[in-house]
């Protein structure tokens, strides 16, 4: 057969541009780079710690949950019981009990519950850092350094640090997803069927990433027909993973129906009862904890490369060709959808939406590296392309840097914020009742691990028999009936939960430590009173205008609010301020008398009701008023001095 010759094309010129940016570190560069990778992420993370050791003087968490976990572990170590208590209370209250497991094991070296946290919490973030890396080098390939930087701007990111610190199992749970990640992209069908099942033992809200891999797998299975490059599992591989983890997967549905007869903790369904979509906003959960988190300071750049890459799923998916970026961006989209349908609630600093952080940023840089291909080819410059992408990534490295360091601020303050509240409160009830008092409170982690009290959950999290109340509209009556049969002792709550009314605090931070205001009560059946949410709403919003002297605003609410319960003291001191501050000085009379009479000894209605007295000139009554009043609180010197002004104003008439 006669060879053909063919004559030489010369292609055109914007073709013959090299756009990849290679770069394979040997071996002794990888180990550089991963040395690297483990320093600066524990550097970090120690810099957030110190730096709260620093301006607080003590070791903290910026939550109350980090002690939930402490108090299962260390009852673990101890009694080899799943428990709150001792060795009662046994109940799957740990969201993550392969993390509180962990914790566990580490009391048998070490007591110092911020110590045993600080470790596991930076220790699953630089594993979270190498894993971030190696997932980018498969999905950079050649061009490592792109990988480099990505993992770089991670490292630095303001939230996955203040976590780690956090005492929470976040940053495990990161790890955890990025590992499965990992070994299904490696293909690596016994260490990802193992991770894979791991994935609800750390968390259920996991079951995004489990659904997101098998969608991801089926487009795979769809595209591998006309993409060459895509290699799936064989048939036995995806039995093992079957196998391995379905079988984990089921010890953990086996272990919570055990404890507390559901296949998921209880911390799983009292958070879902108490913040129900119906009593949250949809939009607002959209708007404020999704759209304006993910778009605040170097996330909003990411955020614009997260928008883009929609783009080019489309684009790859016309040409049936499989993107890297699908699995994240149907990993992020879901797990956003699961809270926005089933709880529209990030809680504090955002925590339940920061495992996609991670995800987030790598989908943005994979989208910005094409974008940059595809300009070096409109300009015929391999110099523009790597420009662009390398100038983008380092602002956006330097914004992330900035922001960092910032955020140990907010790390601080909020150590601090719990330390006076809640750690207050429970060394409070440890120092100040009995061993076999009974506390009930809703915040159960500092005060269950430090004050070592026998615990009554109000909010359902170690109680599960109270979730199915929690919204019941007469909740508070059957909340007080459920703790003179449990035979509680204490109460602990903050105000903005649940409000106590005819009784006075024997611990509150009410004076020096608004907004959010931690009590303890002394608990005495068909005295001690609990309002009702409405009431408490309402008491709230009248709270709100009184703080504004908006005090016409605030006599309507509270005229609202009084039908629907004669017996809250509270709404009757509360209209008392408004008659007084409105010169209506008899009404205020009226109401503090109706105050008192419902708890005689409510000491602010004792001396709010001295003072009206005195401006109405009834200076016996005052005297009175007054009297008992220091009776109760000898200390108050501003007391004194109205009692010595009415008695000069009694020796002024003789």
């Amino acid at each position: 057969m006669q060879k053909v010759k063919h004559s030489k094309k010369v292609p055109p010129k914007s073709s013959q541009v090299k756009l990849d940016f290679v770069f394979q570190p040997d071996k002794n560069t990888r180990i550089l780079i991963y040395s690297g990778i483990v320093v600066f992420s524990a550097i970090m993370g120690i810099i957030y710690i110190l730096y709260s050791l620093k301006i607080n003087g003590y070791f903290g968490f910026p939550l109350d949950d980090p002690w939930i976990h402490l108090t299962f572990a260390k009852n673990f170590s101890k009694y080899f019981s799943f428990s709150y208590y001792k060795n009662e209370i046994v109940t799957a209250g740990s969201t993550s009990p392969i993390y509180t497991f962990l914790l566990s094991i580490t009391f048998f070296f070490s007591q110092n519950e911020f110590l045993i946290s600080y470790f596991f919490g930076i220790v699953f973030l630089i594993l979270s850092a190498v894993f971030i890396y190696k997932i980018s080098t498969i999905d950079f390939g050649r061009e490592n350094l792109y990988a480099l930087i990505v993992t770089a701007i991670i490292i630095f990111d303001k939230w996955l640090n203040f976590i780690s610190g956090s005492g929470m199992e976040t940053t495990m749970f990161i790890f955890i997803l990025l590992t499965t990640v990992y070994f299904y992209k490696k293909r690596s069908a016994i260490p990802f069927g193992i991770f894979l099942g791991l994935i609800l033992w750390t968390r259920p809200d996991g079951i995004a990433l489990i659904v997101a891999l098998l969608l991801d797998y089926l487009i795979q299975i769809k595209l591998s027909k006309s993409d060459n490059e895509i290699i799936l599992f064989d048939k036995k591989s995806l039995i093992k993973i079957f196998i391995l983890s379905g079988s984990i997967v089921a010890v953990y549905f086996l272990m919570n129906l055990m404890l507390s007869g559901s296949i998921f903790p209880n911390t799983y369904n009292a958070k879902l009862t108490y913040y129900t979509p119906e009593f949250r906003s949809r939009s607002a959960f959209f708007k404020y904890e999704v759209w304006e988190y993910f778009t605040s300071g170097a996330y909003i750049i990411v955020m614009i490369g997260f928008i883009l890459n929609f783009l080019f799923i489309i684009i790859d998916i016309s040409k049936k060709k499989y993107n890297p970026t699908i699995l994240y961006t149907i990993f992020i989209l879901i797990f956003i959808l699961i809270y926005y349908i089933k709880l529209p609630y990030a809680h504090r600093f955002g925590r339940y939406l920061m495992p996609i952080i991670p995800f987030f940023v790598l989908t943005a840089f994979l989208c910005y590296r094409d974008l940059s291909k595809l300009l070096g080819k409109y300009f015929k410059s391999r110099q523009v392309s790597i420009s662009f992408f390398i100038i983008l990534s380092l602002v956006t490295l330097i914004y992330s840097i900035i922001n960092c360091l910032e955020n140990r601020k907010n790390f601080a303050e909020n150590c601090k914020y719990i330390n006076d509240r809640q750690v207050a409160a429970a060394l409070w009830i440890k120092n100040n009742t009995n061993e076999n008092d009974i506390i009930a409170t809703h915040d159960v982690g500092a005060i269950g691990y430090y004050s070592e009290r026998k615990i009554i959950d109000v909010a359902g999290l170690i109680t599960p028999e109270l979730i199915s109340k929690l919204h019941d509209k007469d909740y508070n009556k059957y909340m007080m009936n459920y703790l003179t049969e449990k035979g509680v002792s204490y109460l602990a709550f903050l105000r903005e939960w649940y409000r106590v009314t005819n009784s006075n605090p024997l611990f509150s931070t009410a004076d020096s430590l608004p907004p959010e205001v931690m009590e303890v009560f002394k608990y005495e059946p068909g005295k001690t009173y609990i309002l009702s949410t409405v009431v408490k709403s309402g008491l709230m919003q009248a709270e709100e205008y009184m703080s504004k002297r908006q005090f016409k605003e605030a006599l309507a609410i509270l005229q609202q609010v009084l039908p629907l319960d004669y017996n809250s003291s509270l709404t009757y001191f509360y209209l008392a301020i408004c008659y007084r501050s409105l010169n209506d000085l008899k009404n205020a009379q009226t109401n503090l008398e109706k105050a008192l009479k419902i708890f005689p000894e409510y000491k602010n209605a004792l001396i709010f009701m001295g003072s009206v007295l005195k401006d109405m000139r009834k200076y016996q009554e005052s005297k009175s008023y007054l009297e008992h009043y220091l009776s109760l609180n000898p200390n108050d010197d501003i007391a004194k001095k109205y009692l010595q002004a009415v008695n000069d104003s009694i020796n002024a008439n003789k």
